[in-house]
This record gives C-alpha cells, sequence and structure tokens, in this order.
C-alpha cells in the first residue's frame, strides 16, 4: 500500500509541478507555451515574483535581456561556481573563528575542506565528516546558501537547452543569470518553504540562535544535544537534491524527520523535482506527449528497482539467522537492521531508491546494513547515473539517452537520425558519448586503483563483496553527484578526499560543459518538419527501446564490477 500510495501521488506532483516549471520558463526556452485553464490563476503570481526579480536584478548588476551563446553560458557557470567553491573553502577552513560557533568545532582541515567544498558547489552534498561537526554559521549561511544556489545552477540549464531545440540559426540561449534568479524565487524558496513548514508541524526543530541543550540522561549524565535550522535545511537538502544533512544519522533522527508523514514528504520532495523537469521538457518543445513518455520510461526504471528494494528489505537478512531445534528461522519482519522503527523497511526502501535514484544524499537508514539484494538496487541505481538524476542538470543528462535511442532508433529504421526537428550529426553524438562515458571512466578507473593501494583497502569495515561494494558505493556516490553514504569506509582520509573531490568536480562540469556544446550546435540548426519518415517518440516502441538502451549501457559498462560486489554477494548467500 505504502508502494502504491507513493507513486500515485508522485504522478499528481510531477503534472503539477512540470506545468509550473515549465510556465515559469516560458519565456527564457522561448517557448509558446501558456497553462491550462485550470491553473491560469498561477499567472497571479507574476505581480509578486517579478519585483524581488528586479530588485536582485538592481543589486547584483544584472541585465536580464543579455543573451549568452554557449560558450558565454559555460563562462557564466565556471564563474558563479568558483564563487561558491571560494566561499565554501574559507568558511569550512576557519569556521572555528567564526561567529555562531556554540558547540566549539573546529575548522575542517585542507583536505577535508577542499572535499567539502567541491562536493557542496557541484551538488553532490558528499559528506566525509559528522554533521555534528560543522557550527551553526558554517551550516545556515555556508552549506545552507550553497544547497539553494547550485540546484538553482542546474535550472538555469534548462531553458538553454530547450532554446536549442526551439531556435532556427540562432545561437543564443538565454541568460544564465536571470534563469538562476528565477529559479530560485519562483520555485526552490517557496516549494521549500511548503515543505519547511509541514515538517515544523510535524515536530521539526527549526532554530538559528541555538547551538545545543544539555540534557540529563538516565544514568545522570550530561549530554549536549545539536539543534539548528533542522526544518529548513532539511527541505531544500530534499527537494534540492541536496543531501548533507545537519546530524550524522541524518534523517533518521527525530529533528530532522519527526514521523512517518514527514518521511512521505521528504521521499516525494527528492523525485519530484527532478521528474517535474522531464514533463516540462515535452510542454516546452511543444509536444506534452513526448515529455510523458519520457518520464513514463524512467519511473518504470525508478518502480522496478524500487520494487526490488522493498523484496530485499522485507525479506529476511541472511546474517541475522538463528538455529531453533536444527532448523533455520528467518527474521518474520524483514531486515529491521540499522533502520529507524518508525518507519520500517518498507518507507526505508522506497527512501534509499528516491535517493540514488536522483543526485540525492539523504538516508534514513544505514544503507550497509541492507540485504545484498537491497545493495544491488542501490547500486544499479547510480549505473543508470541516479535514473531520474538532479534537478536541472538531470533533465540534461537524461536528454542524452533519449538523444542516443532517437539516433540508433532512426538507423534501426532506415532514417535520417534526427530529434524533434533537429538532424543528429557526428558532432552532437561526439558530446553525447563524452557524457555518457564520463561516470563510468571517473568511477571505475579509480576504482581499480583503490581495490589495490593498500591504505584505500585498510579503510573498509568489511572484507570480500561487502567491503568491495563500501568502495563502488563511494566512488559511485561521488561520480554520479549523489553525495549518500554506503558507511562502514574510514572515508576522511587524504586519499579519499583528494580522489572523491576531483570526481565529484568532473562528474559536474565535463557533462554541462559537453551539453551546452550541444546545444550551441544544435541551436544554429534549421527545424525540420516531422514527416510520416521521422521517429516516432511518443509511442511505446520509443520508450521500450529507451528502457533498452540504458539498462544495456548500464549493465554492459558496470556488470563486472556489479559482479564483485552486490550480485556477487547475493550468489553466496548474502553472507
Amino acid at each position: 500500500m505504502q508502494y502504491t500510495v507513493f507513486f500515485v501521488i508522485l504522478a499528481i506532483l510531477i503534472y503539477l509541478l512540470g506545468e509550473y516549471l515549465a510556465w515559469i520558463y516560458r519565456d527564457q526556452a522561448n517557448s509558446d507555451y501558456d497553462l491550462p485553464r485550470f491553473l491560469t490563476g498561477l499567472k497571479r503570481l507574476d505581480s509578486v515574483f517579478t519585483p524581488i526579480e528586479n530588485g536582485i536584478y538592481r543589486l547584483s548588476g544584472i541585465n536580464p535581456r543579455r543573451e549568452m551563446t554557449w560558450k558565454g553560458y559555460v563562462k557564466a557557470v565556471f564563474v558563479f561556481n568558483a564563487f561558491i567553491w571560494a566561499l565554501l573553502y574559507v568558511v569550512l577552513y576557519f569556521q572555528n573563528g567564526l561567529p555562531m560557533n556554540f558547540v566549539d568545532v573546529a575548522g575542517q582541515s585542507w583536505d577535508l575542506a577542499f572535499h567539502t567544498a567541491s562536493s557542496f558547489t557541484s551538488n553532490t552534498n558528499q559528506q566525509h565528516y559528522s554533521g555534528e561537526n560543522l557550527s551553526v554559521f558554517t551550516h545556515t549561511f555556508g552549506i545552507g546558501i550553497a544547497m539553494f544556489l547550485t540546484p538553482a545552477t542546474g535550472l538555469a540549464l534548462m531553458p538553454a537547452f530547450a532554446r536549442a531545440f526551439n531556435n532556427e540559426k540562432d545561437p543564443r540561449l538565454g541568460n544564465f543569470f536571470a534563469n538562476l534568479v528565477r529559479g530560485l524565487v519562483r520555485f526552490l524558496l517557496p516549494i521549500s518553504f511548503l515543505i519547511a513548514i509541514i515538517l515544523m508541524a510535524e515536530g521539526s526543530v527549526q532554530t538559528i540562535l541555538s547551538g545545543k541543550f544539555t540534557a540529563e540522561t538516565f544514568t545522570m549524565g550530561v549530554q549536549n544535544i545539536r539543534v539548528g535550522p533542522h526544518a529548513g535545511i532539511e527541505a531544500i537538502k530534499m527537494f534540492g537534491t541536496n543531501g548533507g544533512g545537519i546530524n550524522a544519522a541524518n534523517a533518521a533522527t527525530a529533528f530532522e524527520n519527526p514521523t512517518p508523514l514527514s518521511t512521505l514528504v521528504l521521499t516525494l520532495a527528492m523525485p519530484m523535482g527532478t521528474f517535474s523537469a522531464i514533463y516540462a521538457w515535452g510542454a516546452w518543445v511543444g509536444n506534452r506527449k513526448h515529455g510523458v513518455a519520457i518520464v513514463a520510461a524512467f519511473i518504470v526504471i525508478y518502480m522496478t528497482l524500487t520494487g526490488v528494494a522493498i523484496v530485499g528489505e522485507t525479506g529476511p537478512n541472511a546474517a541475522m539467522q538463528v538455529q531453533e531445534n536444527g532448523l533455520t528461522v528467518d527474521q518474520s519482519v524483514g531486515n529491521l537492521e540499522s533502520k529507524e522503527t518508525r518507519f520500517g523497511p518498507t518507507a526505508s526502501a522506497i527512501w534509499g531508491l528516491a535517493t540514488t535514484g536522483t543526485t540525492n544524499g539523504g538516508v534514513n537508514s544505514m544503507h550497509n546494513s541492507w540485504t545484498a539484494l537491497g545493495a544491488f538496487s542501490l547500486l544499479f541505481a547510480f549505473a543508470t547515473n541516479n535514473i531520474s538524476n538532479g534537478v536541472g542538470t538531470g533533465l540534461l543528462n537524461i536528454l542524452m539517452f533519449v538523444i542516443l535511442t532517437a539516433f540508433v532508433g532512426a538507423l534501426m529504421i532506415g532514417r535520417r537520425p534526427q530529434y524533434l526537428g533537429k538532424k543528429l550529426e557526428w558532432q552532437e553524438m561526439r558530446y553525447v558519448f563524452v557524457v555518457i562515458l564520463t561516470l563510468p571512466i571517473i568511477v571505475l578507473l579509480p576504482l581499480a586503483h583503490a581495490v589495490v593501494y593498500q591504505p584505500a583497502v585498510d579503510a573498509m569495515a568489511n572484507p570480500g563483496f561487502r567491503g568491495f561494494s563500501e568502495i563502488l558505493y563511494e566512488f559511485f556516490s561521488a561520480s554520479a553527484n549523489n553525495g549518500s553514504g554506503f558507511e562502514g569506509l574510514a572515508d576522511n582520509t587524504i586519499y579519499y578526499n583528494l580522489v572523491d573531490g576531483m570526481q565529484v568536480l568532473l562528474a559536474r562540469y565535463v557533462p554541462i560543459t559537453a551539453q551546452l556544446a550541444i546545444a550551441g550546435l544544435l541551436a544554429n540548426k534549421k527545424i525540420s518538419p516531422e514527416s510520416r519518415g521521422s521517429l516516432d517518440t511518443e509511442t511505446p516502441a520509443f520508450v521500450g527501446l529507451l528502457i533498452g538502451i540504458i539498462i544495456i549501457v548500464s549493465a554492459l559498462v558496470f556488470l563486472p564490477a556489479l559482479v564483485f560486489g552486490p550480485i556477487g554477494e547475493l550468489l553466496s548467500g548474502g553472507i
């Protein structure tokens, strides 16, 4: 029932948010889109949002009407994100000298600060530290601000890519900074605010002026309990596909995630932003059916892997079997090890796939305690590049598979490869393969080194298949811009800080550069009208081909690594 309720609500939210997101960027995407009749009341929000945006433009000196080519877009992304990185590094390294340091935390080492700044700038949010080891100031004015700005960077890329298909012989892709501001003001801030209100109503903590309170334990001891802006950080952490919690136990704690209702809200928050962008794509290019077809393809993969996770985690844990009267007796309540009992195996499994199905690093259970089958579902979601990926950039990553499918499908039926009226040639496909091959290259090459490099091997908590999965998950988490932790791996070392720090940067900015180059090439092409000979991108056949290409590419590249990890563990009895 939880599985069904979750996906029914998600489908409704994808449609509503998709239409809203398409309306937000209708002019920047150079689209003729208009809201459905029953949502036309949203147009009144222009009178609220426009003055705020104009105020930001004046304060920051942005000219929203200044158009950029793809190279100007790339430059703007790099300069803006370099500023975020520098700000974060300074705050993290010198946090013990900054205000609101109520818990007397020290600044991070140079290598840990490099990894953390790189991770949060790239919207990966992988943590090699306990959340309690950051001051309230760092969480609020460092990490918190980055959690809004980095997903806004991704949102700003979407209308530029839509322009590539709507423009004809026009290299202008819009204005990066105008798109950034619009995504912040109209999408991330208001929806995160609503989520935070729900969390506070459910009992989540939200305070800035206190860093801790002291409690007396049952054994007459004293415990300092960390408090901070939990509800606000948690809202954007989930909806902005960020991850990275104030507490080490993340969303398993009552301060961040107090009730089953808050778990449902937060679990929905992770994929709804990414899938709504896919739906909005169809509206921007004037073909909602095509947007629905792409959503359907990725929802099928997402639902299937979620089902596998539920089967794995509601089944018995082979490591917890007991012997009674010479018979092996399994657990009858599922795999409860390292799971919060408020949520149980099913809600934890749905959350886990929402995390690895997007670039969100938030967790509500310990993934290293999942069964071999459950761990396989998490890692296979990584292998598909997080299924729906992240806010903004997720749409662009998904479109790489869609373009590849259109290219292959056209060749299979003997037609000229084109997508949405734009001819696909070797120049575009070269960059498509750069994007698709980036993930396996930056995962598998460091993995091959880590499993033979003794300091990296010594960091594993478990031997054999599970230990291999710990390193594989670590590099997947960094290279897929996800950030969640399998845990069990002592990753706060110079080796892992530097390797993961480079992975998160390469995984973010190499694809963005290649994708904007594709947009620049396509924007300069003529639009060819669809004909009988064109590949239909709305049919179940196209959806099936898209699913097949995603799975085949993922399986062929990562199957050997998965065999040495969760598959090997599963075949050996799950222990």
